[in-house]
């Protein structure tokens, strides 16, 4: 039997030894993405061994087990469980990595598929930072137009910024943006859309806020002719990956979904060389 928790912040250091011992770059499992997300998906945790059990049972999903050794203990654990009320175990999350642990061991009790609709997007800050290549030209060129419309700026979110140019201490001004502005500026975005779809995102964005240094978040705001017209933030899933939880841009923005990806891009290799 499988004595399932809910995530808290206390977890957080466990959670991220696992995920990265795994190895495996999966943004849902991530600690920040479990944690804001919570309320809505409800994931729930237990630790196996040297695993990270992360499972959904009320919709018989689970992710596959993170952590490193022997796996065979927390498989036949979720096994049992999803067996046990009449069901057929339901495992996400599987990469080329953990396909080589899994397939010698169960490869001829499950079947697995690709979900496309689902995969995560890599890419290598480099690209991200430069866009070079002609294959990227259409960005520079979304860019080109953004800069065009008038001054701009990018800022990185502080807690502890007071608002833009400025911070509460007594050296020079800085270009920080505070969380009260990166947040009333959301706030505003999700009002303009007026989509019921977007409530659990909305809330999973205010979860961030509320716990934006305790979560480990980097965020960066994007102005023109100093005005906010976009956002964005994200937080380290290992030493290699990145992940980038939010972008949001105005609508009709020419461009600014491109400049506060590139920005943010630059941003990161700052903050993380």
């Amino acid at each position: 039997m499988i004595d399932w928790k809910d995530v808290t912040l206390e977890d957080k250091p466990r959670i991220e030894d696992k995920i990265c011992a795994s190895g495996c770059h999966g943004a849902d499992y991530g600690f920040a993405n479990l944690y804001i997300w919570r309320k809505a998906y409800r994931p729930k945790i237990a630790f196996c061994d040297n695993r990270l059990l992360v499972g959904m049972p009320q919709w018989n999903v689970y992710a596959y087990p993170k952590g490193d050794g022997d796996v065979r203990n927390s498989m036949e654990l979720l096994l049992d469980e999803a067996h046990g009320r009449g069901e057929k175990l339901v495992i996400r999350g599987l990469t080329d990595k953990t396909l080589e642990e899994f397939l010698p061991l169960y490869g001829d009790r499950f079947e697995i598929s690709e979900d496309r609709d689902n995969a995560d997007y890599i890419y290598t800050v480099a690209k991200l930072c430069d866009l070079p290549g002609r294959h990227l030209s259409s960005k520079r060129n979304h860019i080109k137009h953004f800069e065009k419309n008038g001054s701009w700026e990018f800022h990185k979110i502080t807690a502890d910024s007071c608002g833009v140019f400025t911070t509460c201490g007594t050296g020079e001004p800085i270009k920080a943006s505070s969380i009260d502005e990166a947040k009333a500026f959301v706030d505003e975005f999700y009002r303009e859309k007026d989509d019921p779809d977007l409530a659990d995102e909305a809330g999973a964005i205010e979860e961030m806020f509320a716990n934006y240094r305790e979560l480990g978040f980097l965020g960066g705001m994007l102005y023109q002719n100093g005005e906010p017209v976009a956002f964005t933030a994200g937080t380290k899933l290992d030493d290699e990956v990145f992940d980038t939880h939010f972008e949001k841009a105005l609508p009709g923005v020419e461009g600014a979904y491109t400049m506060v990806n590139r920005e943010f891009a630059r941003l990161v290799r700052a903050e993380y060389p």
